[in-house]
């Protein structure tokens, strides 16, 4: 007779419950490093306006475009703070689906831990079995004789 594990139909669930939020984990990290990178690409843009503004201001220059360019500055640090409170953010909601995240994978490890102790114990009784049998094999082969 094979192992049957009666919380196998459990312990699958509990499997795919994890997957899922290990799934939703790395998804908040692809958003955060997706994040980072804009962070990164608006402080360049910053600092490519600025030498721009730079470089201009030794040479006469039109107020207007002057004025654009610190609106241009503007508007990027704006986007930087928006940004920036977007990482806090998902700073925060990755924290949370870590806390998720662990205690999906300690309610599948439970289960597993079950299993595995209750296959032990089934090969350890099944050994038994069979030393059993052999014994009243190796006894009925004696009376034979």
């Amino acid at each position: 007779m094979a192992f049957r594990f009666s919380l196998a139909a459990v312990l699958n669930l509990r499997k795919s419950i994890e997957r899922q939020e290990y799934l939703n984990l790395e998804r908040i990290h692809q958003e955060i490093a997706k994040v980072q990178t804009q962070l990164a690409e608006a402080e360049q843009q910053k600092f490519g306006i600025q030498q721009s503004r730079d470089v201009q201001l030794t040479e006469s220059m039109p107020s207007v475009f002057l004025q654009n360019l610190y609106e241009q500055v503007y508007a990027l640090e704006k986007h930087m703070e928006s940004l920036n409170a977007l990482l806090v953010e998902l700073a925060k909601k990755k924290d949370r689906q870590i806390k998720v995240y662990t205690e999906a994978r300690q309610k599948r490890e439970v289960l597993e831990s079950l299993r595995e102790k209750q296959h032990a114990a089934y090969v350890l009784e099944d050994n038994k079995r069979q030393q059993t049998l052999m014994d009243d094999l190796y006894l009925a082969r004696l009376k034979r004789k």
